[in-house]
């Protein structure tokens, strides 16, 4: 019987540092826009709105090499392949940094024509200005930081993206208000102190390279174009996303300021910024499923990735559903709290605020999908849903709505989108599956010949307890019935991966310890291969039998082992010992 216990683990270890990171790009820009509401008047916070759609490109163009170096880099270590994971970070650092420095250098250069095409106009254009060129000297590490992050999780160091995140954002703050009330360098000042707040946390994530037990290593790019299509291809649906919402809230400005008025703007700008600090919980559930869903795509292991799926739903619907609530209470204070006091432009913003709140839990169930089907490669199903969800769908109920009912067409109109998208989705689910109530494995779409099924597979997972550890042989030699593997491979194996278990309850796990750890068999034609998972401490197998002289007489199983594969890899990736160990059939005396 298989246990999800190290599936929902894994998953949650990334769960937190994903919401988190999901601010990373965005945390600069909403700590700027309450400073400004508060220090610097109405005008500052209107540019503030004006320049919001550059945050989003920054997060769009960082997103293709956080999210799809993410993706890729987890499949590589599914696979076990070293050399593409460290060549799919160092294409991904490589792309940060060009991409990065052209945005600066256009930026800088063209600040005042970019102010106007976003819509700057009369006092607007100089705060606008001012804060867009400091804003883009940042282009480079507000690109790179979200990807460093993700990197660095798959690299086993869970700390390190919160504590490069917990200093931009208390560096961030601190600039701000030095550069406004100390220094009196007005908009210009806080985009420049976002800017060094940026670089500070960059350098601090880079302090991961400094460890020696660490797989990633920066070389010089190989396969660049290669590796940047698959890159680019896994990334695209989360920029393409960006992208939308950059030219959705462009429409949006140009119709509440044509319709309704500028107040409806800036309560705009109050619901964009609830959807980058309140909407990071949906964003970061998501996010987290990237790598986790990624590196069990790459084993082809159909049974951890639906544990996965199932899991990030659950979690992601409980942690949305709290979140829609709190925004819902918190709304006004929210609103107040970016600087909102006109009375008109708080109420419009208010029920901005709270209309998202509602679609929360629908945002959620489309971005787990998206996600998924990134890190699967179906990237043309996940670029659909974007577009349908961040686009199509609520530009046109916008379209529909706002001369009838004012501001709040265009707010529900973003609900109305995520309805929509989520139905679609269904549909296109059902005629594929032929089902009117599709299963959650129909939403995956693996395809039938993903992974080993029926006989040619078998799965358990064993709880830190050497009693069960004691049952293992038992178990595997009696599966003689359901593997299509004789009796006399199993009595082998079973010996075998019962010795080896013993030397992981030992090892990696602690007395007491609530750890479990996975067994799956799969019979290949020629082959048998044996996968051994488990979320204890590093115990490298294959290492230890080189080890420890006086403890050769525990060795007994991974020295048979040994002796009967053709291959055992092992590797630590995700908080995760994972062993591989490829049996050729042709070595057994039958």
């Amino acid at each position: 019987m298989n246990n999800d216990y190290v599936v929902k683990k894994v998953y949650q270890s990334f769960l937190f540092v994903s919401i988190l990171t999901a601010l990373a790009v965005t945390a600069g820009m909403l700590i700027d826009n309450i400073v400004v509401g508060h220090f610097l008047g109405t005008n500052a916070l209107g540019a503030m709105g004006i320049v919001g759609p550059i945050s989003l490109i920054f997060s769009m163009v960082g997103n293709i090499s956080s999210s799809g170096g993410t993706a890729q880099a987890a499949q590589a270590v599914g696979c076990g392949d070293t050399d593409r994971l460290n060549r799919v970070f160092s294409v991904g650092i490589t792309y940060t940094i060009i991409v990065g420095g052209i945005l600066t250098v256009i930026g800088v250069t063209f600040a005042p024509q970019i102010a106007v095409a976003l819509g700057a106009r009369d006092e607007l254009v100089k705060p606008t200005v001012d804060y867009l060129r400091g804003y883009f000297l940042g282009a480079v590490p507000t690109i790179m930081l979200p990807t460093l992050t993700g990197f660095v999780k798959i690299d086993g160091s869970a700390k390190m993206p919160l504590i490069s995140m917990g200093v931009m954002s208390a560096m961030d703050i601190i600039l701000d208000l030095m550069m406004v009330l100390v220094f009196h360098q007005g908009m210009f000042g806080m985009a420049l102190a976002t800017t060094i707040s940026y670089f500070l946390a960059v350098a601090v994530a880079l302090t991961h390279f400094m460890k020696k037990k660490r797989a990633l290593r920066f070389t010089v790019p190989k396969r660049l174009i290669t590796e940047l299509k698959a890159i680019t291809a896994s990334g695209a649906p989360t920029a393409i996303s960006r992208v939308c919402v950059t030219f959705e809230t462009a429409i949006f400005n140009n119709l509440l300021v044509a319709v309704v008025g500028v107040g409806a703007v800036a309560a705009l700008n109050v619901r964009t910024q609830a959807y980058n600090i309140i909407g990071a919980v949906t964003m970061g559930v998501g996010q987290a499923l990237l790598p986790v869903a990624g590196m069990f795509f790459g084993e082809e292991d159909p049974v951890a990735l639906k544990s996965t799926v199932r899991t990030t739903l659950k979690i992601g619907m409980l942690l949305s559903g709290i979140a829609a609530v709190v925004l819902l209470i918190i709304a006004p204070l929210f609103a107040k709290l970016l600087g909102v006091t006109d009375q008109e432009t708080l109420g419009m913003a208010i029920v901005a605020v709270r209309v998202f709140a509602v679609s929360m839990p629908v945002q959620l169930f489309n971005l787990v999908w998206m996600n998924f089907y990134q890190s699967t490669r179906k990237s043309s199903t996940a670029t659909m849903i974007c577009i349908l969800e961040s686009f199509v769908y609520a530009v046109l109920a916008a379209l529909a709505l706002v001369r009838p009912f004012g501001s709040n067409g265009v707010w529900f109109a973003f609900l109305i989108g995520e309805v929509l998208t989520a139905i679609t989705l269904y549909i296109f689910v059902l005629c594929r599956s032929k089902k009117v109530l599709p299963e959650l494995s129909d939403f995956m779409m693996l395809g039938k010949d993903f992974g080993a099924q029926g006989k040619q597979r078998w799965d358990v997972s064993i709880g830190n307890d050497l009693d069960e550890v004691l049952k293992l042989s038992e178990k595997i030699t009696n599966t003689a019935q359901i593997t299509d593997i004789d009796t006399h491979t199993l009595n082998l194996l079973g010996l075998s991966i019962e010795e080896m278990a013993g030397n992981i309850v030992r090892h990696a796990f602690s007395p007491g310890e609530k750890k479990w750890f996975d067994i799956m068999i799969l019979n290949k034609d020629n082959s048998i291969i044996v996968r051994m998972r488990d979320n204890g401490r590093e115990f490298d197998p294959v290492r230890y039998i080189h080890e420890n002289p006086a403890e050769n007489d525990e060795k007994l199983g991974i020295y048979l082992i040994s002796h009967l594969a053709s291959k055992i890899e092992y590797r630590r990736a995700l908080g995760l010992n994972n062993t591989i160990i490829v049996i050729d059939k042709n070595k057994f005396d039958k």
